[in-house]
Parts: C-alpha cells; sequence; structure tokens
C-alpha cells in the first residue's frame, strides 16, 4: 500500500513540473485555452503549437487532439486530421463531433466509403445528429444527388429550425436547383436570425451574384467586410462582382489593398492583372501576372491568361518570351522521363508557342520526334533550326572563333548537319522524293470547328475562367493540322445563338462548353453538335485534380473532339490509277487502309451521330493504301461505274484500317493530335478503340466532383 502511495505521489509531482509548461510556469489547460483564443482568430499554426505543448504535458487531453484534428483540417492536412481525430475519440466522451470531423476529412481524401461509414454509425447511435446530416448530405452532393441532399438539409432545418448551416445550405441548394424564391426565403431568414454575421452576408452576396443582381450583392459583400474586415474571401468576392460590372479600377484599387495585406495573395494578383488587359494596359498586366506566378507557378489558369495576352501583344524576338517557355519545356522533360508522350509533346508545343525562336527548347522538340520515330518531322525541325540559325535564341548553335572573325559550327551544330545529310539519303527514294512534292507546305485541314461557351455571373476564383479556357483549348488544337478551330470570344446566352453562329460561319461542328474549378479541381463539360443540323453528335465530361489538372482536362478535351472526327484526306495526284493522298502514318494510316473517294464537296455530317454520309452518285471509286511515309500515301485506285470521273482535289473518306506499328499502339507518336475514327464515326484502330473504351469508363465512373456549390457549403461553420 505504501509503494502505491509512493507511485501517485510520485506521479502528482512530475504532473506538477511538467505543468509548469516547459519553464512558462502554464498549466495545460491555460496553453490549451490560449490555444482556442488563437483558432477563433484562425491563427491555425500558433494554436496547434500549444495544443502541442498541452499534450506534451497531458497526452490524454482529448480537447487538445480535437482541435489539433480542427486546425489540421482548416489547413488542408486531412491525413492529420484523421490521425488526431482517432486520438481524441480514445480520451474524449463527445464522440459524434470527432466522428463527424474525421468523416468530413475523409470526404476530402476521396475515402467515400470510409465517409459514409463514418456518418452512418453516428446517425445510429445518435438519430438526431444533424452534422451527421450535413456529412451525408455532402456525400450526396458529390454524386450529384442534389434533391437528396435537400431533403437531408430539410431534416437538419427539422430539428433545429434556426441553424445556421442548414439555413444557407438550403439556400445555396435551391438556387442551383433553380428555385430562386426559396433560395431567397432561406437567405432572408438566416439574415434575421444572424445578420451580425459577416459570413451570412458572404453568403446573400454571392447568391444576389449569381442571379445577376449585382447591386444587392455588392451591398451584400460591403456588409460581410464592414462586419469583419479579416475576412479576405468576402474582399474577393466584391472584387470579382465589380469586375462583373465593368469597374475595373476599383477592382484594382481591392487588389491592390488585399495584396497589401498578404503580397502572397495569388487571386488578388491574377484579377488586378485581368483587370490592367481590360484596361488595354497590357504591358502592366503581363508584368503583374508574371509577379503571381512567381508566388504560385502552378497557376494554370493565370498562366494561360498571360501566355494569350504575351501572343496579342509581345513579337516573337521579345527575350522575356523564353523564361515563360521554359516553364513548359522543364515540364515536357519531366513528363518524358515518366513516358507519358503525350504529356510530353503537349508541354514542348506550348513552349514553342510561348517562344518558338528558343532553339534549345526546338532542339528538345526535335529528339523527341527522332526518339518517337517521326524522322520527317525530325529532319523539318533540324532544317527549321540550321536556316534560322542567326534569329534563333538559347541556342549554342554558331560560335566565333576565339582567334579568328570567321564562324565556325558548334558541335550541336555539327551533329545536326550530320542528321540532315544522312536522314536526306534515307529519303531519296521516299514517296515525297519521287512525287517531287514537299509535304509540310500541304493544307491538310479538313474540319472547321467552333467552340462557343457559357459564362456564370461571378466566378469564386478566376474571373473569365470560361473564356480563358474556351481559348487555351483552341490553343491544344494548333498542333492538329486536319482541324481548324476558332473561339467566339464573348459567351453565348443559349444553345440558338450558338448554332446560328455557326452555321453562318460555315462550321463542320461546333462545341459549346463550360469549365468549373475549385482550388484543387478543374472540369471541362461540352457537348459537340452537327453546324448543319444543329443536332447532338457527342459529349466529353472531363474532372481532373492536382497539379496540372487544367492541361490535363485540355488534353483528354481535345482527344474527346478528334475520337469522334473521320479520318479524311483529298487527293494530290493521279497518275494511271496509282493516287498520290496527302494522309500518312501521322494521321494514323497504315498500308491496306482502304477509302472511298467522294466528289469534291460532296461530304456532309451525318444528321444525328457521329461520322460522315454522302450522295451515292458522288462515290467515284475507292483506293487503298500501297505504300505509306509519314505526311503523304500512294494508292491504288478504282473507279465505281464505267466512267473515271476523278479529278485531283476529290475528297477521300477512311472505310477501314489497321493499326501501324508498336510505336503508335504504346501511344508514344502523334496519337494525340488527329482524328481517330472512320466513316460511321466508330474508332478507326485497336488503338483509337482502346482509349475510346478508356474514355467511356472514365465516364462511368461515379459524379463524385466538387463545385462551386460543395465548396461554399463546405465554408459553412
Amino acid at each position: 500500500m505504501k509503494k502505491i502511495t509512493s507511485l501517485v505521489i510520485a506521479g502528482t509531482l512530475a504532473a506538477v513540473l511538467s505543468a509548469q509548461g516547459r519553464g512558462t510556469g502554464r498549466t495545460a489547460i491555460e496553453l490549451f485555452a490560449d490555444g482556442q483564443e488563437l483558432q477563433a482568430h484562425k491563427q491555425w499554426f500558433d494554436a496547434m503549437d500549444l495544443y502541442q505543448e498541452a499534450l506534451s504535458m497531458n497526452p490524454q487531453y482529448g480537447d487538445a487532439w480535437y482541435n489539433m484534428a480542427l486546425c489540421s483540417y482548416a489547413l488542408g492536412s486531412y491525413d492529420l486530421c484523421v490521425q488526431y481525430a482517432d486520438n481524441a475519440a480514445k480520451y474524449e466522451r463527445n464522440l459524434s463531433d470527432i466522428q463527424n470531423l474525421k468523416g468530413m476529412a475523409m470526404i476530402s481524401l476521396g475515402k467515400i466509403d470510409e465517409a459514409k461509414n463514418v456518418f452512418t454509425a453516428v446517425l445510429k447511435k445518435y438519430p438526431n445528429n444533424i452534422d451527421a446530416r450535413f456529412g451525408l448530405a455532402e456525400l450526396d452532393l458529390l454524386d450529384g444527388r442534389i434533391s437528396v441532399a435537400e431533403g437531408r438539409y430539410l431534416d437538419a432545418l427539422k430539428r433545429d429550425s434556426q441553424n445556421r448551416k442548414a439555413l444557407l445550405s438550403l439556400a445555396l441548394v435551391s438556387s442551383e436547383m433553380g428555385k430562386n424564391e426559396a433560395a431567397e426565403q432561406y437567405v432572408k431568414q438566416a439574415l434575421s436570425y444572424y445578420s451580425g454575421e459577416a459570413e451570412v452576408h458572404y453568403m446573400a452576396s454571392y447568391l444576389a451574384a449569381k442571379n445577376g443582381d449585382y447591386k444587392v450583392a455588392e451591398q451584400r459583400a460591403r456588409s460581410a467586410v464592414q462586419i469583419n474586415g479579416d475576412l479576405d474571401k468576402a474582399y474577393s468576392l466584391l472584387a470579382q462582382i465589380l469586375f462583373a460590372q465593368k469597374r475595373y479600377d476599383e477592382v484594382i484599387d481591392i487588389c491592390d489593398f488585399r495584396i497589401g495585406r498578404k503580397r502572397d495573395c495569388v487571386g488578388a494578383w491574377y484579377l488586378k492583372g485581368l483587370s490592367q488587359q481590360k484596361l488595354e494596359r497590357y504591358y502592366d498586366a503581363i508584368d503583374t501576372y508574371q509577379t503571381g506566378l512567381t508566388i504560385n507557378p502552378q497557376d494554370e489558369v493565370m498562366r494561360n491568361a498571360l501566355e494569350l495576352l504575351v501572343g496579342q501583344v509581345l513579337t516573337v524576338e521579345d527575350p522575356r518570351r523564353n523564361s515563360w517557355a521554359e516553364y513548359h519545356s522543364k515540364k515536357a522533360a519531366e513528363f518524358g522521363r515518366n513516358f507519358d508522350g503525350i504529356s510530353e509533346r503537349y508541354e514542348y508545343q506550348r513552349a514553342l508557342s510561348v517562344a518558338p525562336l528558343n532553339a534549345s527548347i526546338r532542339q528538345s522538340f526535335a529528339d523527341m520526334l527522332e526518339r518517337d520515330g517521326l524522322y520527317e518531322l525530325y529532319l523539318q525541325q533540324l532544317k527549321f533550326i540550321k536556316e534560322n540559325a542567326e534569329v534563333l535564341d538559347n541556342g549554342p548553335v554558331l560560335q566565333r572563333d576565339e582567334n579568328s572573325p570567321s564562324r565556325k559550327r558548334s558541335r550541336e551544330q555539327i551533329k545536326n548537319d550530320d542528321a540532315i545529310e544522312n536522314y536526306e539519303s534515307i529519303m531519296r527514294n521516299n514517296i515525297s522524293a519521287r512525287w517531287k512534292i514537299d509535304p509540310f507546305y500541304l493544307d491538310k485541314t479538313r474540319w472547321n470547328i467552333g467552340i462557343y461557351y457559357t459564362k456564370k455571373p461571378v466566378q469564386l476564383f478566376h474571373a473569365d475562367l470560361e473564356e480563358i479556357s474556351a481559348l487555351a483549348a483552341r490553343t491544344a488544337f494548333s498542333g492538329v493540322p486536319s482541324t481548324a478551330v476558332d473561339v467566339e470570344t464573348d459567351p453565348v446566352a443559349s444553345y440558338g445563338e450558338a448554332f446560328r453562329l455557326a452555321r453562318t460561319q460555315g462550321r463542320d461542328y461546333f462545341v459549346i462548353m463550360t469549365a468549373e474549378e475549385t482550388e484543387r479541381t478543374y472540369s471541362i463539360d461540352a457537348t459537340i453538335y452537327s453546324a448543319r443540323t444543329g443536332t447532338k453528335t457527342s459529349e466529353i465530361h472531363v474532372y481532373r485534380t492536382g497539379n496540372d489538372c487544367m492541361a490535363k482536362s485540355l488534353q483528354r478535351f481535345r482527344a474527346g473532339v478528334l475520337d469522334i472526327l473521320p479520318i479524311r484526306g483529298k487527293v494530290l495526284q493521279n497518275v494511271q490509277g496509282t493516287l498520290l493522298l496527302d494522309l500518312g502514318k501521322n494521321d494514323g494510316i497504315s498500308v491496306d487502309a482502304e477509302f472511298n473517294i467522294i466528289r469534291k464537296g460532296g461530304i456532309e455530317t451525318n444528321d444525328e451521330g457521329p461520322g460522315i454520309k454522302y450522295n451515292k452518285k458522288d462515290l467515284l471509286g475507292t483506293v487503298k493504301v500501297t505504300a505509306c511515309d509519314e505526311e503523304i500515301s500512294e494508292g491504288k485506285y478504282r473507279k465505281n461505274g464505267f466512267y473515271d470521273t476523278l479529278n485531283v482535289g476529290d475528297e477521300i473518306i477512311l472505310v477501314k484500317n489497321k493499326d501501324g506499328d508498336k510505336k503508335d499502339k504504346d501511344g508514344n507518336a502523334a496519337t494525340d493530335s488527329r482524328p481517330a475514327a472512320d466513316s460511321e464515326g466508330k474508332a478507326a484502330t485497336e488503338a483509337a478503340a482502346a482509349a475510346e473504351k478508356e474514355a467511356i469508363k472514365e465516364s462511368l465512373k461515379p459524379v463524385s466532383r466538387e463545385n462551386d456549390l460543395i465548396h461554399l457549403i463546405r465554408e459553412i461553420l
């Protein structure tokens, strides 16, 4: 008994000594209280430091573990949040709050099933728990079940008629469902109960802006910042509302205010640059974008905005282009090391669109082409480097002899000259040499596509997201010679407007697209229509997360458009039944591919769905490919009927093909930059069929994606 008493005394003494708080004299409870005060002011790191100090004194301090989890959740450290919540559950009695927080963290980690199990278990034990209903409602929203989520919020409101989160969530959900009167009623209720809370005015401002009522939206946003001058997102929303009203000078003032308080506020740099651009202060805008990208190089929307502006206002010789292009060049090399050939090619094309005179980047691009077996394209790049040696930047193409004013060839130039000589010798007897034609001067444009976009009244992250996305999508098609893609720079109000524009502009297809984003996600939803009939041809839904999510989405969007376009070319020459065609391996063609030959101007898009149609009287014959180079091929002509009515310039449409070499199947060649369908709009090769199957598989996955609605609901505390 004495031994036990001694141990208790010793333990108590140790606790007392430890409670002095690393020499500060504060107890664990005092440290926790100070941490709570810091946490209330969103000073998450400082609060966590005090909680950790309190836990070093008392590792069983459940409240400290729980608040550590709350801070971690606020900082986006969801793995740590789950870990701290599990520790809190060991020592804290109020298990429902801990489990609900854990469930929300699991949602952010993408562990949807685990999160659902957590919330369901809470409701089983506590049937009236409101927070568990909120968690399940968010899962419903992620899966696109908005009406089910609405029901859960209504259940929560029945249990607590003044619950702020239930009221604001219902307002947001009702607005999303088009129930604007109901949304307004919920907002009024929330304002009547919580008129002194900036968060409520912020949500009311967003909903008013979403409905296009900028006057009320501005009033609510200003009320929010008057109540809480530290609510930066309210300043951000106010700036977006002013931007939507074209009050760009006022927007710049707010952005400068936000930057003055927090220099790494990337959103403010972006919106300031965009406003300067609208005011035609282009060089100021470029400097502003550049500063913002120095702070956050991963801001893809701002980088696209910069590059689009640079393409409009700076000469190709401007040396600043090299530093911006270098970003894409480094990413291309990174993708190359990871054997992602499609992304590597995409980034090199982006780099060269920014700095077309950069010799080192062009050399790297040429080396990639050689590696992928595209020798004609490789030779073309080497010749370009040689012929433009005097004007290219950043490339050791020429150097002066130290002892003489004459120039001598660099090691790189010697290597390129040898390669040019070797490949020209190898290609001396290829198809283009025999027919005495340079395939790189051929006009291969076969499909005219218009991109139109719809626009939200206000964006939470990047204003003009839809316009920049549409223009970036057009840029993504710059390496696709068979398509001419143009963008209507102003948003369209409806399908009817887009159809009218596409018809009058002579398009084959038109695309109506929307773009959405959150802090970590980006998505494109697009519908492709026939410009002749206005009927729907196909749909594309792309959702990507993490770094490069915008670039990956644009690549997938491009592939989705190309997947439905038939491989289409024309007859260049006809010599005694042997035809020269302007399609080759880079267009997905191989020996024994078969084409129908259609009278020039006789091909039309199908009335419904992908593929093409033509009048039988316009079918002039068939051609079967007998030899194939990268850009052109030749084949044996078989006429249709008694008379030979074939003319140079008549069109060919693929009806039968087979896969090319192994590199093509592996996706290392130009498979990402060409149409991939036959005359019926079906996959033309096994490689194209496999890619289409992957796309279908992706589209069948659960919706489970974040958007503005979910982002805003998560912000309601």
